[in-house]
Order: C-alpha cells, then structure tokens, then sequence
C-alpha cells in the first residue's frame, strides 16, 4: 500500500473514531435517560465498527502485500496461483468481514498455501487437511 494511501486511509478512520467519540459524548446528561448498560452497549457498537473498520483495513492491505511468486515451503518449487480469487466471509466477535484472498498450490507436493494460514496438505487425491492432522490419526488412518 502507498504511503500516501496508507495516510488517507488512517485519516479517515481517525476521522470515523473522532465522530464515533464525539457522538458518544454529546449523548450525556440526564436528558438521555441512558442507564450505564445503554452507555455501555453505545460504547460496544463504536468500538465493534472501529474493529470492522481496522480488521478490513488491514485485509485490504495484506492482500495488496502478497508477493506474486511463491515458493513452496516443502520442495522449493514456484506454487501455481489460480487466476481468481477466493471469497471468504468471516464471523469475528464485531461482526462479519468479506474479503478475497488467493491462495497458491504445488503441483508437484500437492500442498496449498493461503497467506492468512498455514499450508494444507492433500493426502488424497481431492482431499485436503492441515498438516496438524496427521499427527492425530490413529493407525486406521481416522482421525482421533
């Protein structure tokens, strides 16, 4: 991300916590009637839209971040990179954030990568699993 980007983009959320804060506050006084549960419940939903807002942000800008060539970790290989993207959508305490991510594949180990994760690997053919699993199988081959 440019630098002056990365600026705007700070000054604008700056910008939004300011509003939120002084929203917040023009709120007080005993014409509000708000008990300390409606304070706050108010404070909680500023404070979940700021994280939406850093939590996209910061998606926005891990993705302008990831390298074109990626090499994979097991064999060293250059990891195949599907033309589109993936869409993700993640239910966070604060709420939901979609984004799009690409993820990358080595032919030659079968193993994928997503830069927000750690690889996974195929152990079949049309399967797929974190490596963490295999060392939770059992002599059946099930996972324990």
């Amino acid at each position: 991300m440019a630098r002056k980007e990365r600026e705007r983009d700070r000054d604008a959320f700056l910008a939004e916590a300011e509003r939120l804060y002084d929203e917040m506050i023009s709120r007080a006084g005993p014409a509000s009637g708000d008990t300390f549960d409606d304070i706050e419940e108010q404070a909680e939903g500023a404070g979940r839209k700021l994280i939406l807002r850093l939590l996209r942000e910061r998606l926005r800008a891990e993705k302008e971040a990831e390298p074109e060539r990626i090499e994979c970790s097991k064999c060293g290989a250059r990891m195949r990179r599907p033309d589109r993207e993936m869409p993700r959508n993640l239910d966070t305490a604060s709420g939901q954030v979609n984004y799009e991510r690409r993820h990358a594949i080595c032919d030659r180990c079968r193993t994928s990568f997503s830069p927000s994760g750690p690889s996974v690997e195929n152990t079949a053919p049309g399967r797929v699993e974190p490596p963490a699993a295999k060392s939770m199988r059992g002599q059946s081959g099930r996972i324990l």
